[in-house]
């Protein structure tokens, strides 16, 4: 009786990073059962070859997050995104696994968990590495922010006095002030300073990014991935 081996799956490295991307390779080769390829380095035959996932850097995840710029390049119209990055910060977490990647590691972890995610992401289930699920797990205990608080907040972090926020959202300061309190609560701030800190390592004031690099498995087929918020 003949036994059919299991598919390996493919595996793609999206990473700019020569030594990262080397690493990487280097150490999922190792692994049976993964086949593993190099972006930029080994050719996507649009014919036979079908990525399982890719493995790529926060930039290049949340360009290939929308399917139909993975559809411009046959191989990976079936991919699913595997984020790996030192990127730890709430809202960009959150922001990703909201435009649809699949899976989130940060750097410094271990191989087992490298593994783990690969395996798991390629099996069709998400998965967050565990620091990233329990930031993401605390995060659901605190009070969110209005979006009237992050106007707040944003010029906050710019260093604009309460009268210049008054002026530019058309509010009073006593409004103004009301809003800073509830800010500091919620973030658990005795100051503006340590507000303005912990917006910028959460990640909960949004900034503008330049446009996303578009991977070189796709500059043949002529996709422009448009500039992202942060």
């Amino acid at each position: 009786m003949n036994v059919t081996a299991p598919r390996r799956s493919n595996i793609l490295v999206m990473q700019d990073d020569p030594l990262l991307c080397a690493g990487l390779v280097a150490a999922l080769r190792q692994h049976p059962a993964f086949e593993i390829y190099v972006d930029g380095v080994d050719v996507m035959d649009p014919d036979g070859l079908r990525i399982d996932v890719v493995i790529a850097d926060y930039s290049h995840a949340m360009a290939l997050a929308d399917a139909a710029v993975r559809a411009s390049c046959r191989p990976l119209a079936a991919a699913r995104i595997l984020a790996l990055t030192p990127n730890d910060r709430e809202a960009d977490i959150r922001r990703a696994i909201e435009a649809g990647i699949h899976g989130y590691l940060l750097l410094g972890g271990s191989l087992s968990e490298l593994v783990e995610g690969v395996t798991t992401v390629a099996s069709g289930v998400r998965y967050l590495c565990r620091s990233v699920a329990q930031r993401m797990a605390d995060s659901l205990t605190r009070a969110s922010l209005t979006s009237r608080e992050v106007e707040v907040l944003r010029l906050v972090v710019t260093g604009e006095s309460n009268k210049a926020i008054a002026r530019h959202l058309q509010i009073e300061v006593g409004t103004v002030k009301s809003h800073m309190s509830a800010i500091m609560t919620k973030l658990g701030a005795t100051s503006r300073t340590q507000a303005a800190g912990i917006a910028a390592t959460r990640g909960l004031v949004e900034e503008r990014m330049p446009a996303l690099p578009v991977p070189p498995a796709l500059r043949m087929a002529g996709m422009q991935p448009q500039a992202q918020h942060a």
